[in-house]
């Protein structure tokens, strides 16, 4: 199967543009009500799967077991261009034994079976990388009390971590550090049309990217 002619797109957008990592991510809630966030880029992978990751606790993984559809808008503003990515996106279940039927479905969802993406051992390797490349920062909010919760329900913030590191060798912080990596979670999108706008160029471009049965991807030029 051929690279997508987007990707290239995407990958030289992102080496002029290494701090653009940020796009907004839509999902259909339980009550099939359109939700919106931004999210931060987390990789690539060789079968053109763009990686986030998430909080278990929170509504992405929720919504996203609902509907898989989805819907990136990704605007580089130095270069004046945008994405629009729609297509499915999964959370990767944990490593247990207990969700092995779930990661067959997530791995059936994205398209993936019989690659490198469809096997547990990758996506068990893939979230120890993206654990270690995060901030300490960041990897606290994934020890701090379930997100969304009332604060007069949650111990005072007093007593939040501020920071986790990847690894420990003390107890009492191995304790933490795995209470956070539980809740961290990566989400897969499967791209099925890819929508590339180029706003610098007068007149604008706007070119469209169609995933055909076969695997293949159709490019069509359409006025902006």
């Amino acid at each position: 199967m051929s690279k997508p002619q987007w990707l290239p797109l995407i990958e030289q957008q992102l080496k002029e543009n290494p701090k653009a990592l940020s796009y907004a991510f839509s999902t259909l809630s339980e009550e099939n009500k359109p939700k919106v966030r931004f999210v931060i880029h987390r990789g690539i992978t060789s079968s053109a799967l763009l990686l986030t990751t998430t909080d278990t606790r929170m509504s992405k993984p929720v919504h996203l077991a609902h509907s898989p559809t989805t819907e990136i808008a990704w605007w580089i503003e130095n270069t004046n261009v945008q994405f629009r990515i729609t297509g499915s996106a999964v959370t990767i279940p944990s490593s247990s034994a207990d969700d092995e039927d779930k990661f067959k479905e997530a791995i059936k969802k994205l398209g993936v079976e019989g690659s490198e993406e469809g096997t547990k051992e990758y996506w068990v390797e893939k979230k120890k990388e993206l654990w270690k490349s995060v901030s300490g920062h960041l990897r606290a909010g994934f020890g701090r009390p379930k997100p969304g919760t009332p604060l007069d329900q949650v111990p005072s913030s007093d007593t939040w971590p501020e920071t986790i590191p990847a690894e420990s060798d003390k107890p009492e912080e191995q304790k933490t550090i795995k209470f956070a990596y539980d809740n961290f979670a990566i989400i897969a999108i499967a791209p099925e049309a890819v929508e590339y706008l180029e706003l610098k160029p007068i007149p604008n471009r706007r070119t469209q990217y169609k995933r055909q049965s076969n695997g293949e991807w159709e490019e069509t030029k359409v006025a902006p």
